[in-house]
């Protein structure tokens, strides 16, 4: 991770942190800073989370750098209800612990005017980190409707408030533009669990997960990686699936509200002893499942990215991906990087695609070849919040 920073910068987040991770698995929590460009190596935090429960003190600390403000909350699901909620208390948690920093971040258009508050009074510069498609992601959720419209709206009436946004790739940067933001408000920044894995990585051994899961050698493993919730389209694939034939394995890495619909799915799919979910999976251990992998498969409504794409190229494992933007971004043209899937080719293209990835060939090996050179050439920005910061310090 780059340290040689200019300036370190005192940042005050609001996150959400239903798991408790900044007490129960902090190493995890710093990781996740680590990904996202912001150099907790050098930055000072101050964390404005929402949780289902609270700190009896109300404030911890780690290592005098981190520290964090628990609010316990039970509307979490009526975000307009929240979003209210957070102009009061953001900017009450600011005063009360003297919190003057140099960034404002947060990841949730709603969460714009809470910070915008607090920054008229105390100062400093607001970052919207965009990672994914909200819209659009909203209207794959149950009251998609409902959902989908509250953040069309926020999108549109909140993105002013913001200094600068800081997102995460091509498809990404269209979305903010689409939604009317200039293209000078907009820095594009490289998630890279690549680097931070690598100690992970060099320890992989072949064969790890057929043993576990006492696979024969005759089988193909199959591996998707994400959350089971409805835009991620586990129904669809799960039927793809089905219609391989008995010589196939999915092995779905992720936990999810769907887990109980796709075990019964997959039972009524005469395929109960070919899916295996496995809950959610350590980085240490996730690197493993690359390597056992065939082919990889997602077939998202909605990806902003599919960094797992990347993870998968990086492994030289072959992809198969829907046509969600993100996806496309990633492998290309069918065929460049990796395999598109579309409905319109039904059960027949699926077979064939997979049947593609999983069998030695010139051009299969070709197209892995060109899916890492990929993943190498993306990870070569470099740029972090340090660099945004110095960018827009004088500018705005």
């Amino acid at each position: 991770m780059k340290t040689d920073t200019k300036k370190p910068l005192s940042i005050f987040m609001v996150n959400f942190d239903w798991d408790d991770m900044f007490r129960n698995s902090f190493t995890i929590f710093k990781e996740k800073l680590d990904r996202d460009k912001l150099i907790p190596d050098v930055n000072t935090f101050f964390f404005f989370s929402w949780s289902r429960i609270s700190y009896d003190s109300g404030y911890d600390s780690k290592a005098d750098r981190f520290k964090t403000v628990h609010v316990k909350t039970r509307i979490y699901k009526l975000k307009p209800l929240l979003d209210i909620r957070a102009m009061f208390a953001v900017r009450a948690a600011a005063q009360k612990y003297a919190q003057r920093p140099d960034v404002w971040m947060t990841y949730d258009f709603g969460m714009l005017p809470a910070l915008w508050l607090a920054k008229k009074r105390h100062g400093g510069k607001i970052v919207l980190c965009v990672s994914n498609q909200p819209t659009i992601y909203s209207k794959t959720r149950r009251f998609g409707l409902i959902k989908g419209w509250y953040s069309w709206i926020s999108e549109r009436m909140w993105w002013r408030l913001a200094d600068h946004f800081f997102t995460i790739n091509e498809t990404m940067r269209s979305y903010l533009q689409d939604i009317g933001i200039p293209a000078n408000d907009i820095t594009v920044f490289t998630i890279d669990t690549i680097e931070r894995d690598r100690r992970f990585i060099d320890k992989v051994e072949a064969g790890t997960i057929r043993k576990k899961y006492n696979i024969p050698p005759h089988m193909k493993i199959l591996v998707t990686v994400a959350r089971l919730e409805a835009e991620k389209n586990y129904p669809l694939l799960l039927d793809l699936c089905a219609g391989l034939g008995p010589n196939y394995v999915l092995i779905a890495l992720g936990r999810g509200s769907l887990l109980a619909s796709l075990t019964e799915q997959a039972k009524k799919l005469g395929m109960k002893e070919r899916v295996i979910f496995t809950g959610l999976v350590s980085r240490e251990e996730i690197w493993n499942y690359y390597r056992d992998a065939d082919a990889f498969v997602l077939l998202s409504k909605a990806e902003a990215l599919g960094l797992v794409f990347w993870e998968a190229m990086y492994m030289n494992v072959p992809v198969i991906g829907s046509t969600a933007d993100g996806i496309v971004e990633t492998i290309g043209k069918d065929g460049e990087r990796g395999r598109i899937w579309s409905s319109d080719l039904g059960q027949k293209g699926f077979n064939e695609r997979v049947e593609y990835c999983v069998t030695p060939s010139t051009d299969r090996d070709a197209m892995r070849a060109r899916a890492k050179e990929y993943v190498v050439l993306q990870r070569q920005n470099s740029v972090t919040l340090n660099d945004l910061y110095e960018s827009i310090i004088f500018t705005k």
